[in-house]
């Protein structure tokens, strides 16, 4: 199976719908962050770049909001491709190249399995524990607060539930390899 029908298969996507136009990349919100765009992204898959893909940032970037999927006029989905891509990396052993991002994926599910849901306090507070910067956030964290939209005795409940679906999906993962 070539690099362009692995993705495909991941994602249910069709690259060959792409023609190129560049509207994801023109609006996707962190274009700017990224070494080469979304649109670049589709064109390497279409072209079989493995390596080029799976080492780049851009994957590691997106966001998922979807931008770019609402822009295209084909309708392809570039947000799963790059989702897709950042599967086949981690099965390659290809981690992300800035350290924070690479943190940031690690600590989200951390999270997600301690407490069934994101909670944006303990997934701050981990990530400020894990880089050893715990006090750069706390005049942003007194100001939320004082407006009541922090509430740090509320957590998240539901980890049971999350862990049994995250572990069935990690059998059909693995069952797929």
């Amino acid at each position: 199976m070539s690099f362009a029908q692995e993705i495909e298969a991941l994602s249910g996507q069709n690259v060959n719908l792409c023609f190129q136009c560049s509207k994801c990349s023109s609006g996707c919100p962190l274009a700017y962050r990224m070494d080469i765009k979304p649109a670049q992204v589709v064109h390497c898959i279409r072209l079989g770049r493995m390596a080029e893909v799976l080492n780049c940032n851009a994957i590691w970037f997106c966001a998922a909001c979807e931008t770019c999927t609402s822009r295209c006029p084909q309708g392809l989905e570039p947000a799963a491709l790059m989702s897709a891509a950042r599967l086949l990396a981690a099965r390659h052993d290809i981690s992300p190249k800035v350290i924070q991002v690479a943190r940031f994926f690690e600590t989200s599910i951390e999270n997600m399995l301690m407490f069934g849901r994101m909670s944006d306090l303990m997934l701050v507070a981990a990530l400020r524990l894990k880089s050893r910067d715990m006090f750069s956030d706390l005049p942003l964290a007194a100001r939320l607060f004082e407006r009541g939209k922090l509430n740090p005795l509320q957590l998240p409940r539901g980890a049971a539930h999350f862990r049994r679906i995250y572990e069935k999906c990690l059998k059909l993962e693995v069952a797929s390899v």
